[in-house]
């Protein structure tokens, strides 16, 4: 399954002042993040080492999404990127993205939920989570990101990670773990830069570029978007979920699911997890 490329919105898109198509967003259609981070830069092998490629079978793994650690039995990720959860694979650990060796950490995912909300589509309460059958062991290579605190709103500078193709007109992915730093762009704001009909809800946060032609939608769906701490754990604050495609055109701000907003939500099924097993 190929979720990054399963669903886009086909409707072109209207001006939010002249109520009709403007050249900015006529040739514009939101859809889900393409699996590639364009004109990233390669990451510091292991510098985010709460991230996990998910496939959607453990014996036979194949990339499809990215997922974000949050303990040493729970994954988050996009509801878009989840089918049938059980028997999912998770690999935590790796840089270099084809190789699986002892630095990294291959899990088998036995339980998972998506959000209740969720319609399937490009839009709001784009969310879930993965429960591994065996725990990761953390060390160098494999450690958490922390969630932040219930409707915690992020300003300034985050960082975008994911395997990606080096230009937006190059479609191999490339070998290595790419990052990008974007600019956080609070709810107002992006309502503002984005269509009138964008598939908007107050539990997405939003992020821009601080680079030209650098396209932070274009992550890996479900991956991290993070606020990094010099003297503590990165801190999710975003999943990658949507945005305008071509992602390197469309110059607007990229759309994820704001964990903030389902911290309770989190919560609520982990405690339902351990009520069951």
């Amino acid at each position: 399954m190929k979720v990054i490329a399963l669903t886009l919105l086909v409707a072109l898109v209207a001006s939010a002042q002249a109520g009709k198509l403007s050249d900015k967003f006529a040739h514009l259609i939101p859809g889900f993040a393409t699996g590639f981070v364009i004109n990233g830069t390669e990451a510091e092998p292991h510098s985010a080492p709460y991230i996990v490629s998910l496939g959607t079978k453990f014996e036979k793994h194949s990339h499809i999404c990215g997922g974000t650690i949050i303990n040493k039995v729970w994954i988050l990720t996009a509801a878009h990127c989840i089918s049938n959860p059980v028997g999912m694979s998770a690999i935590g650990g790796l840089h270099t993205r084809s190789e699986v060796d002892e630095l990294t950490q291959h899990r088998q995912i036995d339980f998972g939920r998506v959000h209740e909300s969720y319609t399937g589509g490009v839009g709001p309460f784009d969310i879930a989570i993965l429960h591994v059958s065996e725990p990761f062991e953390f060390n160098e290579w494999v450690q958490p990101a922390v969630l932040p605190t219930r409707e915690e709103v992020h300003e300034g500078e985050s960082h975008l990670y994911g395997w990606g193709q080096p230009k937006s007109y190059v479609l191999t992915a490339a070998k290595t773990l790419q990052t990008v730093t974007t600019e956080l762009v609070n709810y107002a704001q992006c309502v503002e830069e984005l269509p009138e009909n964008a598939p908007l809800a107050p539990s997405n946060i939003c992020s821009s570029s601080l680079q030209q032609s650098v396209s932070a939608c274009n992550g890996d769906s479900g991956g991290p978007l993070v606020v990094e701490h010099e003297n503590g754990p990165s801190e999710l604050v975003g999943i990658v979920s949507w945005g305008y495609i071509p992602c390197g055109l469309a110059q607007l701000p990229s759309v994820y699911t704001r964990v903030s907003a389902y911290v309770d939500w989190i919560q609520a099924k982990q405690a339902a997890y351990n009520a069951l097993f």
